[in-house]
């Protein structure tokens, strides 16, 4: 199980993204093995305020965040009461981003790897929370 945050999927949408390779071969292997995916609502607003702001496409990011809805093995999660208890927990503890809290409380609470192009993310988090790049969990699947 994986959860996923919006760096990779708007480095998938992007060409010109730094790790778009990555990003988009890891995507295209977990859809082909069927990786049950969390993304928490929030990665909407997320990925549609990049693509929108990055290309000035407002249209495009809304065809893509709606196309991600369709995703047969994505699962989205609402940000309820506990979920959003953890992330300010996660969040005050290891002095992260309150957006990459919530994906690391998911990523938690469902017992998932955390996929994510944030190092300090991936940095600060403790072991308990598996956090990798796109790159690492490729190298992780192959070897």
């Amino acid at each position: 199980m994986y959860v996923i945050d919006a760096s990779v999927h708007v480095a998938d949408a992007r060409p010109q993204e730094p790790h778009h390779v990555e990003a988009r071969t890891l995507l295209a292997r977990m859809a082909a093995e069927n990786h049950p995916i969390y993304l928490p609502e929030i990665v909407l607003a997320e990925i549609a305020a990049a693509i929108s702001r990055g290309t000035g496409q407002m249209a495009l990011a809304l065809r893509l965040t709606a196309a991600l809805r369709r995703v047969p093995h994505f699962q989205f999660v609402p940000v309820e009461q506990t979920l959003g208890d953890l992330a300010a927990e996660i969040a005050a503890r290891y002095q992260i981003r309150g957006c990459d809290a919530v994906y690391a409380a998911l990523a938690q609470q469902q017992g998932a790897i955390l996929i994510t192009l944030d190092r300090q993310q991936r940095e600060r988090l403790p072991a308990h929370i598996v956090a990798r790049s796109p790159a690492e969990e490729l190298a992780r699947m192959n070897g």
